[in-house]
């Protein structure tokens, strides 16, 4: 009888887990020079954003409803968003997930440095002297064994199989309040987790296919739960149109048991769930056009939310999320809300969940992506080492893919100085910050300075720049409700604006204006009332009326203008976007909560004038808006624009990144996005008067990397072609790199 040989695989660094924070983990690692294993246990990448659980990759812009309204994630996440998107734009309708499977492959099978290994259980870790030595794989379909030995470990598995085996310490369970004061928490500690779902897809196809139910599932009107979920309680309702669902989030389960060790009985409780829902759908004759829907698809897998949660030198807690201490070893953001669902899932007499507030981005430190007893243990995804609270929003996948991202950067490190983590951050946080901002890491607050030796004698020109005014009005908004125009100021004091209103009644009407400030610049949060005051609108007016501003710039350089609701009135504007000027619907009953507009109040004359889409600003080391807007716009075109820089002296130059405005307001998104770069041109002049050219013709990315190495050069042109719909040519970062040896 032959036996299974064990493989030995050495590598820099072992990934356990494709999901989005393994396959960030690795890529970025790789990236870095680094030898990656990367193990997965199932055929496909992506975990809970495969096409065998189906989960939207959501992140910190929460479905586009934000208080920092620019929330979504920069780096790997945002790459791998916008390749999804690009190769398969049904996406967001839960259609061909195939190839958003093979979007995760193609771009592990791009990195020649990652060894990829699906289908790979690891059954055993090994443990010297306190620390990972070996890590053992199953692959049982090629009857192949193997041991994987690195100096770092990062587990990325979910329920932390490895941390697990090695002896790292966890949590399982939901902390008591007094532990970390969180008002979120319970009186008493206790077992309880956020349970599983199993999701499906409902499919229209064009003729009448009946459906009977197997004998294993419920026959869901005769559950407890049944009547409360036909009446569409508790955060548990079925939407009005059927075709197309792509399963119900709130079919929930198995919170309130050992959510591991029950893994198959929590499995077979929400498949006897799905195939009686469908049921109900299908047989019950109160849901219309549902005679040609099939079950398209039943996901194989339960998606899993919460298990064990590491503990390292940093427990995340929710006042680390609501009061936003600074963290010196910041490394990426979260933003989505705390999201704590109910224990007994479907079976729970109480809401589905709480969406608890979360005052927009926030930044998470390195010190919870380490183990606190296994040294060369690092960790992402959702067995990061936080509270349960923290962890109703760290815990979506986008913001898992950026924590991937910050330790496999850092596993790079940790190879370069020949030390664990924890070393990292006493003596190396600047490089490892420095290093993922290049990478297109957000991280809240943290600027990325021109290096010197470019910004020395450095000028910048362009072809035109975007007035900040928002003239043009194409619609009328009904002041039923209240409305806030959010504007960014760059100057200390700020005078007034105009904007246009009309009285439709026939009476004069008065409007009352009420002016805020904000405390923190990344966030669209009025927090503190500087003045108010009542205008009176004659009857018939439709014109531009001005308001009295006078006063300093607030803490977070944007002052709101609330417009308090009148019934008579109405407010001009347009549809055109314009970047850091925002319109919102105002909530008296919420006033620190605005809500998305998607119009634009259209304005002018704001005094003092304000410079703000200079074209230095692609320079000003911030790569997104915060506070201002930090980038540069062209005027209104329907031809090209250009960006130029010019150099005292020649410079050597290694690398260019170009980063363009895709829509970071947006979770997701269903047509291209219209202010991204698509065609562009980059000439290099050398100084004996020779250039060299790039062309790029259909850009989907925000992040553009530009390898260049060239010596001598006296100026840089960037010819802008086309957007993806836009009139406006939008860069909010222009990085140079020089060589190292570069003086």
């Amino acid at each position: 009888m032959e036996v299974i040989k064990m493989e030995l695989m050495k590598a820099d660094v072992t990934v356990i887990g494709g999901g989005i924070a393994g396959i960030c983990a690795a890529i970025a690692a790789a990236r870095q020079g680094l030898q990656v294993s990367l193990i997965n246990d199932r055929p496909v990448l992506g975990g809970n954003a495969s096409s065998e659980v189906r989960v939207h990759i959501n992140g910190s812009a929460y479905l586009g409803n934000s208080p920092s309204y620019y929330a979504r994630e920069g780096g790997l996440v945002e790459e791998l968003k916008l390749k999804i998107f690009h190769y398969n734009p049904l996406y967001n309708k839960k259609l061909m997930f195939s190839l958003s499977d093979t979007v995760l492959l193609d771009m592990v099978y791009d990195e020649p440095n990652i060894s990829l290994f699906l289908n790979t259980c690891v059954h055993e870790t090994g443990v010297e002297n306190g620390r990972i030595k070996w890590v053992e794989g199953l692959q049982l379909a090629s009857e192949r064994k193997f041991r994987f030995e690195s100096p770092t470990y990062i587990d990325c598995s979910g329920d932390g199989i490895v941390g697990y085996q090695a002896g790292a310490h966890f949590r399982w369970g939901r902390e008591a309040k007094h532990e970390y004061q969180e008002e979120l928490a319970p009186e008493v500690a206790d077992h309880y987790t956020m349970g599983d779902t199993i999701l499906f897809q409902a499919r229209d196809v064009d003729y009448p296919v009946s459906y009977k139910r197997p004998g294993f599932a419920y026959d869901i009107t005769k559950l407890e739960f049944f009547d409360s979920i036909r009446k569409g309680l508790n955060h548990r309702s079925f939407p009005r149109k059927i075709n197309g669902l792509g399963g119900l989030w709130w079919l929930e389960y198995g919170g309130h048991m050992d959510i591991i060790k029950n893994n198959e009985d929590i499995a077979l409780e929400l498949r006897k769930l799905v195939y009686g829902i469908w049921d109900y759908i299908k047989n019950s004759g109160e849901f219309d056009d549902v005679d040609n829907l099939i079950l398209d698809y039943v996901c194989p897998i339960p998606g899993k939310r919460e298990s064990r949660r590491f503990i390292g030198e940093h427990m995340l807690s929710q006042n680390d999320l609501t009061a936003k201490p600074h963290f010196e070893d910041a490394v990426s953001v979260g933003g989505w809300y705390m999201d704590l669902h109910a224990n007994k899932g479907i079976y729970d007499e109480g809401p589905a969940t709480a969406w608890n507030f979360v005052p927009g981005l926030y930044n998470i430190p390195f010190r919870s992506l380490f183990s606190r007893n296994i040294p060369n243990l690092m960790f992402a995804g959702r067995n990061i080492s936080a509270t349960h609270v923290a962890f109703g929003s760290t815990r979506v996948m986008a913001t898992c893919g950026c924590m991937g991202q910050a330790v496999g950067t850092a596993a790079a490190l940790c190879v370069k100085y020949d030390t664990d983590p924890a070393a990292i951050v006493k003596a190396h946080m600047g490089e490892l910050q420095a290093q993922l901002l290049r990478d297109g890491q957000t991280i809240v607050g943290f600027q990325e300075p021109l290096d010197p030796y470019f910004a020395d004698g450095l000028t910048i020109r362009a072809s035109s720049q975007r007035s900040y005014e928002q003239l043009h009005p194409t619609e009328e908004i009904s002041l039923e409700r209240a409305l806030c125009l959010v504007l960014p100021i760059q100057t200390s004091l700020v005078e007034s604006v105009q904007i246009k209103i009309k009285n439709r009644s026939e009476h004069s009407e008065t409007l009352q204006v009420k002016l805020f400030g904000g405390e923190r610049k990344e966030s669209y949060i009025p927090t503190s009332e500087l003045k108010g005051y009542n205008l009176v609108i004659s009857a018939g007016h439709d014109d531009w009326i001005t308001l009295d501003l006078s006063c300093k710039k607030p803490e977070d350089d944007k002052i709101y203008i609330v417009l308090e609701s009148t019934a008579g009135l109405t407010v001009h504007s347009n549809e055109e976007k314009m970047t850091g000027a925002v319109s919102f619907l105002y909530r008296p009953e919420e006033p620190s909560r605005l809500k998305k507009l998607n119009k634009s109040i259209c304005f002018k004359n704001l005094i003092p004038s304000q410079n703000m889409y200079n074209p230095t600003n692609v320079v000003n080391g911030f790569s997104r808006p915060y506070g201002l807007p930090n980038g540069w716009i062209s005027e209104r075109t329907e031809g090209q624009e250009w960006l130029e820089f010019g150099f005292a002296s020649p410079k050597n130059l290694d690398e260019i990144h170009l980063i363009f405005n895709s829509d970071l307001n947006l979770e997701h998104f269903d047509d291209p996005i219209e202010p991204l770069i698509q065609d562009y041109d980059v000439t290099l002049t050398l100084e004996d008067g020779t250039k060299s050219e790039i062309k790029v013709r259909g850009n989907y990315l925000s992040l553009n990397k530009h390898q260049v190495n060239a010596q001598g050069v006296t100026q840089i042109r960037f010819d802008f072609c086309a957007t993806y719909g836009s009139p406006y040519y939008e860069v909010f970062a222009v990085k140079l790199f020089a060589p190292k040896n570069a003086n």
